[in-house]
């Protein structure tokens, strides 16, 4: 999603690790997470959720 692109790597894994804490739509967590994987990007935290 071309506008997750402004988030930087750091804000773009505290937001999916909040989404998760928060319980927000999963549809937005898989958002999220696609980028975080398009990125290459690894999060190493027990709340992660990989669909």
């Amino acid at each position: 999603m071309e506008s997750l692109a402004y988030l930087t790597d750091t804000i773009l894994i505290n937001t999916y690790l909040k989404a998760i804490e928060q319980k927000l739509d999963p549809y937005f967590i898989q958002l999220l997470l696609a980028e975080i994987e398009e990125r290459g990007l690894k999060v190493e935290d027990s709340r992660a959720i990989y669909f």
